[in-house]
């Protein structure tokens, strides 16, 4: 009994503290977003992610990818250093990063905020660019090693949502405003939006 009660104490408040990222969370960061609010988008994204450090959902992946692309922003409009987003993304190297669906497109086309599949190294990969609203700064380019063999014809035409683990991250060598950084997903997985 005496070691009952040790363990419920040792347990009980790690499963009292845990919180889950809720829709209504990720809700809350999205006006942010469509105003380009980079700074108050990543401030708002950091206080969820250190309130939900065991929440392994799909919305932490995705408040997590927020996190790391408003810092993109952030840095395109020189409120952030890269050395400071390439260490603030760096930490979340080996975690679950869910992206926004983009319109899937022909790999021979041309698109912002599009998903197409490339061979690269005799290896399909799937990619996306990224890129604030007037399009004039890449804020990341997003590449994709998939788990699982995907089809890509499956794809084209339709709306689709990539994620993964977060393999590493680069930035842009130049410290120019064209494109920020390039992010490497590995274990990734690609599925149809309505």
């Amino acid at each position: 009994m005496k070691f009952l009660a040790i363990y419920i104490f040792i347990l009980l408040p790690g499963v009292i503290g845990a919180q889950v990222l809720t829709h209504d969370d990720f809700k809350s960061v999205v006006p942010y977003l469509q105003r380009e609010d980079f700074k108050s988008a990543f401030q708002k994204t950091n206080q969820l992610l250190e309130e939900t450090q065991n929440d392994s959902s799909d919305i932490r992946g995705i408040v997590t990818y927020i996190n790391i692309f408003s810092a993109a922003g952030m840095v395109a409009t020189d409120q952030m250093t890269y050395d400071d987003f390439a260490k603030n993304a760096n930490r979340h190297i080996g975690q679950r990063l869910v992206m926004p669906a983009h319109p899937c497109i022909d790999s021979a086309a041309l698109g912002y905020n599009t998903l197409k599949f490339i061979i690269h190294n005799g290896m399909l990969k799937g990619m996306t660019t990224t890129a604030n609203q007037s399009k004039t700064t890449i804020l990341c380019f997003e590449y994709f090693v998939y788990k699982e063999p995907v089809n890509p014809t499956r794809y084209i035409g339709r709306n689709v949502r990539c994620g993964g683990i977060l393999e590493s991250i680069e930035v842009n060598p130049n410290k120019s405003k064209i494109w920020i950084s390039r992010i490497y997903i590995r274990d990734a997985f690609a599925r149809i939006t309505p």
